[in-house]
């Protein structure tokens, strides 16, 4: 009961927040630039806008971007410009990239949102579109209101929060956490987990392709929407019995399955409300 009441008010939230925007007819452009040194985590927490990041040989974190104003007045531009800030700073080793603004509760930090709040007294639309090259092993702490996450070669663990937006990961390594509220969860490891990691969603499918060599064991469960896998598995205790459906292995019993894979190894955990679960051999 207490999960659902969870699913009920994230869903009103991430409803809410989807909302159409405003018909404005004034656009304002600025370029975002920023190199951090030495960091083995990069932090970053937006409203409105989307991260594409890019796992490399360096030692930096570089940051470049664009933010985009719409608004209805040249007046809600400069105050938009005012209002809605890139923080860009670094602490402990972690570089961090924090949209702060009025729509802040600052109360409310440590929530999944950190405190994001939708307003109603301006006619602006803010929104940070950034591009980042770091080193692949840097750890990842992605949240993003209202964009999509991407990510491709990197290593590091990783946890990653998308409410409105889907999360899409290629050739990565590492272990972690990846939750979406109205997005798909895409991901395609260059090596397999070696921890504990779960991928969820609401409203969306959760889709991961893992190497050949894999062992693991996993937990899935969905309430509207079928859970296939491309490997030969061993059904646990809860599994119930096995199908084949177009050469794939279709695990379900009211919706939840525990299978190993292989000998066995991590535990796994796929989750979905709404969507599939889709578990491919690369």
């Amino acid at each position: 009961m207490m999960q659902m009441k969870l699913y009920c008010a994230v869903l009103g939230t991430a409803l809410a927040l989807a909302a159409a925007p405003r018909d404005y007819n004034l656009e304002d452009r600025s370029a975002v630039s920023h190199t951090f040194p030495g960091d083995k985590t990069f932090d970053v927490d937006l409203v409105n806008g989307s991260v594409d990041l890019v796992g490399d040989g360096g030692n930096t974190i570089r940051v470049t971007g664009e933010r985009i104003i719409r608004a209805a007045s040249r007046d809600q531009i400069d105050r938009a410009k005012r209002d809605d800030v890139l923080d860009m700073n670094e602490k402990n080793g972690t570089a961090q990239v924090y949209e702060n603004g009025p729509f802040r509760d600052h109360n409310d930090h440590s929530s999944d949102n950190h405190g994001y709040h939708e307003r109603d007294d301006h006619d602006y639309q803010v929104t940070w579109n950034l591009t980042v090259h770091l080193p692949r092993e840097t750890v990842l702490h992605l949240r993003d209101v209202n964009g999509h996450l991407n990510a491709r070669d990197t290593s590091g663990a990783y946890d990653i929060r998308a409410v409105n937006g889907a999360v899409n990961l290629t050739d990565i390594a590492g272990s972690g956490n990846i939750s979406t509220v109205n997005g798909q969860n895409v991901i395609t490891f260059r090596e397999n987990p070696k921890a504990d990691s779960s991928f969820t969603s609401v409203n969306g499918k959760v889709d991961v392709t893992f190497l050949p060599n894999l062992s693991a064991d996993f937990s899935l469960k969905t309430v509207n929407g079928g859970m296939f896998t491309d490997f030969e598995s061993t059904m646990l205790a809860s599994a119930g019995k096995a199908s084949q459906e177009n050469g794939k292995f279709v695990y379900r019993k009211k919706g939840e399955s525990d299978i190993r894979v292989g000998s066995g190894g991590p535990k796994i955990r796929m989750e979905t409300v709404n969507g599939s679960i889709q578990i491919r051999k690369k």
